[in-house]
């Protein structure tokens, strides 16, 4: 049971982190700015392949963090409480938001990953490219990360709580 504790523990701070990023810092164009000058840096002191293999890395690993955190949130919030049709009608909520928005990044992440593969691309294609794909993410992207911000304090809730009683 403590390695659930420290699961939900560390999941809630990933997804604090992740809710900070959407609601505060979103649609700031210096952070975009940002992001493209790194990644064509990176493309000038590491290959393009390399690049996108790490991408697609992280984008893995945190979908597997997130999937299994919703796996335990389902076993130990929902599946042991009496009369929880609704709450699983909500929680079926959380998890389509979650789908939709990993769907989209998946696509974004191997757009960039393929942007980054042309030689020698120029600092304003990059810069409009990471616009375009960039574009309808805001509210699915907010939508996601309250939605597993919630599954996880629920998590941690349940978990705390029912040993305590």
């Amino acid at each position: 049971m403590e390695g659930v504790y420290l699961f939900a523990v560390f999941w809630i701070l990933i997804n604090s982190y992740s809710i900070y990023h959407v609601m505060f810092k979103r649609n700031r164009e210096e952070d975009k700015d940002e992001l493209r000058r790194e990644l064509v840096e990176m493309c000038h002191m590491i290959s393009p392949s390399g690049i996108s293999t790490a991408m697609l890395a992280l984008f893995a690993g945190l979908f597997v963090v997130d999937s299994f955190g919703f796996y335990l949130t389902y076993n130990y919030a929902y599946t042991a409480e009496n009369h929880y049709y609704l709450r699983i009608l909500l929680f079926i909520v959380f998890v389509l938001f979650f789908l939709i928005e990993q769907a989209l990044s998946l696509r974004q992440t191997i757009k960039i990953a393929a942007a980054l593969k042309v030689p020698n691309i120029r600092d304003d294609v990059l810069k409009r490219f990471i616009r375009m794909t960039d574009h309808d993410m805001d509210f699915v992207n907010t939508m996601s990360s309250v939605a597993k911000f919630v599954a996880a304090i629920q998590l941690i809730l349940y978990t705390f709580l029912t040993t305590t009683k």
